[in-house]
């Protein structure tokens, strides 16, 4: 069972969005897709990530109640905010696909002194 209690911490997931303006110019921007409270850990070992070799306190596991508008969730598309820092997902984990809870592996980026929290790129 899944205890709801643990999910204290508040995350916004965002995706990708790539607009074209009126005279064909691309703009790509972040746009809120979600929030919710979630279980936030360091992740713990190589299993839970096959594609780095190394895991830093940089890497997180955010666990999530699972929910129909998650299904569509990718580590292309969307990234999460938790506490002012921005985290590429690396890993989505339907655990043991049984639609109860959304396991995502991600790493903290490195950012330069734009406010990402804005959405811009």
């Amino acid at each position: 069972l899944m205890d709801i209690g643990s999910m204290r911490q508040r995350i916004i997931l965002q995706k990708h969005i790539l607009h074209t303006d009126e005279i064909g110019n691309h703009q790509s921007h972040w746009e809120k897709f979600y929030s919710c409270f979630a279980y936030v850990n360091l992740a713990s070992g190589k299993e839970n990530v096959t594609d780095i070799e190394t895991l830093s306190e940089d890497t997180l596991v955010f666990i999530l109640r699972w929910c129909e508008k998650l299904r569509e969730i990718n580590k292309k598309q969307y990234r999460i905010l938790f506490e002012n820092e921005v985290y590429n997902i690396i890993c989505v984990d339907d655990v043991q696909f049984t639609h109860k809870k959304l396991k995502l592996t991600a790493v903290r980026e490195i950012r330069g002194g734009k406010n990402e929290q804005t959405g811009d790129i």
